[in-house]
């Protein structure tokens, strides 16, 4: 039977013990993102689409009700500007069913749609002042930061979640694939991505920190949009966190960072500016340990404060099963998928899950689309009383 098993349960047969940490880092990284397309000098370098054919101009976030990490709170109003602290976090995590690794200091955030209101960083915060915007494929629209759940303090840095323009644009012109991962529970590892040591890497475990681990990604194919009529893919995406690589937009790729699916922060490989903090937590965290992140919404976030960072107050809301998930409602889920009832949606669970949904909704006549996210409409759509601990 088809089963998800949380990240502590995989096991992985890998010769990455017997390496030395310099041994390890020598190796060819796996990675099939494209190299970054500036030298250190901040020199443009060639992309792997040619700059004539060139065309950005119908690239754009779908509206909030075909977004996927939108669409099932399209119609909550969000408060612009909120101050993200600790409460914050901890209530997100609950509302999600999220248990997070806390075996090191840190929490890795991200929070798609959303900017910092003051400057491009903060540090070891007790909050964090955050306005809500809407992602875009060209500019820094979103926040990555570390929770130091201990000491209930926050870091946030400018950066961003989602792929560059030339990525989009690539996935349907014959360049080099891109995704988007959705928002969830993702175990990361310190690590490398390509040259850039150290950087969060998303991989199975410590045994394999280089194979990459299993998500299920949004790809584009049939315009140069994502939205929930778009492909959810489950594969190894080698989506790690790494520097935007440069600060200002390039004219290749039609944005202020490089990503075909990666997590980036803003800063050069140098290292430099937010990129450089970011990699100072890093450090001290130390190689191969592993930090989880929570991939979420400013909108969600903001919604949250606006409760008084209160999850019963708004558990009708926001109370939501996706990657990352654990417990007694997804494996509710799992069974009425048919598939193995270990508790913890991952992958499989996914791609299962967004098939039903698609199913559903099309029969509805809302179309065949999904957006991965197992909420209140979710089980009014499939009748399954998941949230209420009846099977139907």
């Amino acid at each position: 039977m088809d089963s998800d098993l949380p990240p502590e349960g995989v096991v992985t047969a890998s010769d990455d013990t017997a390496l030395t940490i310099e041994e390890a880092l020598n190796r060819p990284d796996p990675s099939t993102e494209p190299a970054p397309p500036v030298d250190d000098a901040g020199e443009e370098m060639p992309g792997t689409v040619p700059q004539a054919a060139h065309d950005y101009s119908g690239i754009r976030w779908p509206e909030a009700d075909r977004a996927p990490d939108y669409a099932w709170i399209a119609g909550l109003a969000t408060p612009a500007v909120f101050d993200l602290t600790a409460e914050t976090i901890e209530a997100l995590l609950r509302l999600n069913r999220y248990v997070p690794s806390r075996e090191t200091e840190v929490i890795a955030f991200a929070l798609r749609g959303a900017s910092l209101v003051s400057g491009h960083s903060a540090t070891k915060a007790g909050s964090v002042a955050i306005k809500v915007t809407e992602p875009d494929h060209r500019n820094f629209r979103c926040v990555i930061g570390f929770y130091f759940h201990g000491e209930r303090k926050l870091s946030a840095f400018t950066g961003s979640t989602v792929p560059c323009r030339k990525a989009v644009f690539g996935s349907k012109h014959g360049g080099d694939p891109s995704n988007m991962l959705l928002t969830g529970m993702y175990s990361y590892y310190v690590w490398r991505h390509k040259t850039l040591t150290p950087a969060l890497r998303l991989a199975k475990s410590k045994a394999d920190l280089e194979s990459g681990a299993e998500a299920t990604v949004l790809r584009n194919s049939a315009d140069l949009m994502l939205d929930t009529a778009d492909v959810f893919d489950p594969s190894t995406p080698l989506d790690n966190i790494h520097c935007s690589y440069l600060l200002g937009e390039s004219s290749d790729l039609g944005a202020q960072f490089s990503s075909w699916g990666c997590l980036t922060v803003r800063g050069t490989k140098a290292p430099s500016d937010e990129w450089k903090m970011f990699q100072k937590v890093l450090s001290g965290v130390g190689l191969k340990s592993r930090v989880d992140l929570m991939l979420t919404t400013g909108k969600e976030a903001a919604i949250v404060v606006d409760s008084g960072n209160n999850p019963e107050n708004i558990e009708e809301k926001l109370g939501a099963l996706r990657q990352g998930s654990r417990g007694e409602e997804v494996k509710r889920v799992q069974v009425k998928l048919g598939i193995d009832a270990s508790g913890f949606w991952g992958p499989i669970t996914a791609d299962k899950f967004t098939a039903r949904q698609r199913a559903l909704n099309q029969a509805a006549g809302k179309g065949r689309v999904a957006d991965g996210i197992y909420g209140r409409s979710s089980d009014a759509l499939t009748g399954w009383k998941v949230f209420a601990g009846a099977s139907a």
